[in-house]
């Protein structure tokens, strides 16, 4: 008797699912070609004998194919060859439909609002192929006009939304012109939807949000929103929630586009989630104890004062700097770990040692401790000043790049490398790229030279020295939160055709030589990561070239068109020394009028890094060591 229950209680949830599967619902979910050919076979004398099990139904069809069905299509098995959904489930579904239609009638009952029922039952299937890509299974072959037909008819109903064309149009409010059945998607509460997700995949959606998206959106029985950039189409249903959205994409991809393309659209319609969002993204767990033995022990410091110190704090601070480790406080630990340094400095007299230097680790140290230890800023601030072990990168949709230049360095720690600057012009920053190796060990070597033309990791036949001159198209490029592109798999590079460098509009890096003076004072600021000071100065031409043997720095003066002077600071290396000759003897940069110097302006120094000019690019490192100074140019 239980047993009979069970299959009556699966029949008639299965038959439940099976009246709500409408047109528009598993054409989304296969194809118009394919539902049509299951439509045209059931209208030939198609018929299906089903069988009902405690959890599946077993559906044989008359032309002696086989499928086992479930109360949802994100499971099933059919006896065809066909690797997707073909149209022996659909025709088990929509046979159904039309027995349950027959029923309704011989019962006298109205059947109109059964056969138009729009929404899905709590079990509808979490993903689905695109709407706009309507191609047949690999068993059943649709009709091309047919398919043509639909893609046209489907894109009329789309209503483009280009973001790129409205760059606060998270803030604008836009009345949606849907039915009624829809306001669940601006009008839902995200927390209950957002626990779905752990805090990587929020942090990674709010991520993507920064950047620019063209959306469409189209609305039947099913609004759909469409990420054009991505080729992403995601559709919601009436019931208010979003696992019962489609989409293409399986898994942990498909439920990130779901809520990514809702958050978009609640965007596009004024809906602020910031808060929402920030709560699940960011979730710094930390101990509160390390936090309250870190700010005793800087107290202590602070009232003994660095005369009286005594050498034991340094192992205090080395103490305190695995506690804070384990206490999953990357940023206290870095912190702690730096101060150890200079009070190392300090104990052995080292003419390094800067007393500016220590206050301001101190200062911000203990200003952090104390924030954290009230607990009273959004979870985002804490979430900053606690830090990450590992810089996290996410993939972004594109990103259009125009080459600065290339800068060779080399710190005290043993690391040498190369950093390539970037202008976007999809958000106005500008992005880098690395190529860094630890050369501390005997055996490691870097060349700079050689690092230089090798090839990049995306386009196999373009050299680093061609890139940083290049302007370019990534698609589904990895970038961290300091915009430093990934080299990992999965990036498509595109090179474009460059345009000139008077052309492009560089906002706020664009400064004249009298900004460029104006050197901002440095500030401790708990919630801003410091970073390097870039911007790119229109130059007229450089009126004076000298070497400053005591600094062992190389000085250019260059004046813009009105006579105003700024010296840009080249510190001397054996690794450039052919470059700083050059520069030094005037070779080639007499002829240079005109440009801009794209440049890193710091605390006492203003520091050249690359001259731009029409379409062409000169990295001073690297490029006028190779012989380039005299003609600016790479082609």
């Amino acid at each position: 008797m239980v047993v009979m229950n069970d299959f009556s209680e699966f029949k008639q949830k299965f038959r439940h699912f099976s009246k709500l599967c409408t047109e528009d619902y598993l054409i989304r979910y296969a194809n118009k070609g394919l539902y049509k050919r299951a439509l045209k076979e059931l209208d030939q004398g198609v018929q299906v004998q089903y069988t009902w099990n405690t959890a599946s139904v077993s559906c044989q069809l008359s032309e002696g194919i086989e499928c086992t069905l479930y109360a949802t299509l994100d499971e099933w098995q059919c006896s065809c060859p066909s690797e997707n959904i073909c149209k022996h489930v659909l025709i088990a579904i929509l046979y159904d439909q039309r027995q349950q239609i027959t029923e309704n009638s011989d019962m006298g009952e109205d059947i109109v609002e059964v056969a138009q029922v729009a929404k899905p039952s709590a079990d509808i299937p979490t993903s689905s192929p695109s709407a706009l890509d309507l191609k047949p299974s690999s068993a059943d072959f649709a009709d091309p006009d047919t398919i043509k037909e639909y893609e046209l008819q489907t894109q009329d109903k789309f209503h483009q939304i280009n973001e790129s064309e409205r760059l606060d149009y998270g803030l604008q409010s836009h009345a949606p012109k849907g039915h009624v059945r829809f306001r669940w998607m601006l009008e839902a509460d995200l927390t209950p939807i957002l626990k779905s997700y752990t805090s990587t995949m929020v942090e990674e959606v709010v991520f993507r949000l920064r950047y620019p998206e063209d959306i469409q959106i189209m609305e039947d029985t099913l609004l759909t929103v469409l990420l054009k950039s991505q080729k992403i189409e995601v559709s919601f249903t009436e019931e208010p929630q979003l696992t019962k959205a489609l989409c293409k994409l399986k898994q942990t991809a498909g439920k990130m586009a779901k809520l990514e393309a809702l958050l978009r659209y609640r965007m596009y319609h004024g809906v602020d989630d910031t808060d929402a969002l920030s709560v699940r993204a960011y979730e710094p767990k930390f101990s509160l104890q390390t936090i309250h033995e870190c700010r005793d022990m800087l107290a202590g410091m602070l009232r003994t004062g660095l005369a009286r110190l005594p050498q034991s704090y340094n192992a205090q601070l080395e103490t305190l700097a695995i506690a804070a480790h384990s206490g999953n406080l990357p940023e206290i630990e870095r912190s702690l770990r730096g101060i150890q340094g200079e009070l190392q400095l300090f104990f052995k007299r080292h003419v390094r040692f800067s007393m500016q230097t220590m206050l301001d680790r101190i200062s911000k140290l203990y200003l952090a401790l104390e924030v954290l230890e009230q607990g009273e800023i959004p979870v985002r601030q804490q979430s900053q000043l606690v830090g990450s072990f590992r810089s996290k990168y996410f993939t972004v949709p594109s990103l259009h790049l125009y080459g600065l230049g290339a800068d060779s360095w080399e710190t005290r720690s043993g690391f040498r490398g190369i950093t390539y600057y970037f202008y976007c012009f999809d958000d106005g920053q500008i992005y880098t790229y690395s190529d860094v190796r630890a050369v501390y060990y005997e055996d490691q070597q870097f060349s700079f030279a050689e690092h230089y033309a090798a090839f990049t990791p995306w386009l196999p036949s373009l050299t680093f020295s061609q890139f940083t001159g290049e302007e370019v198209q990534f698609q589904s490029v990895k970038v961290n939160e300091e915009r430093r592109i990934s080299s990992g798999d999965g990036a498509k590079l595109t090179i474009l055709p460059r345009t000139g460098v008077t052309e492009v509009h560089f906002g706020e890096y664009l400064l004249d030589i009298p900004a460029a003076l104006e050197r901002e004072p440095d500030s401790i600021d708990l919630f801003t990561e410091p970073k390097e000071r870039l911007a790119l100065i229109e130059v007229a031409r450089i009126t004076e070239h000298s070497f400053n043997k005591q600094t062992q720095d190389l000085i250019l003066m260059v004046e813009n068109t009105e006579g105003a002077r700024l010296p840009l600071t080249l510190p001397y290396s054996s690794d450039w020394q052919s470059m700083i000759n050059r520069l030094e003897s005037g070779f080639g940069s007499q002829k240079l009028e005109h440009f801009y110097a794209f440049v890193r302006i710091e605390t006492k120094r203003i520091s050249p890094i690359s001259f731009l000019k029409g379409q062409t690019l000169l990295s001073l490192k690297l490029d006028s060591s190779s012989g380039r100074m005299g003609r600016f140019g790479r082609r």
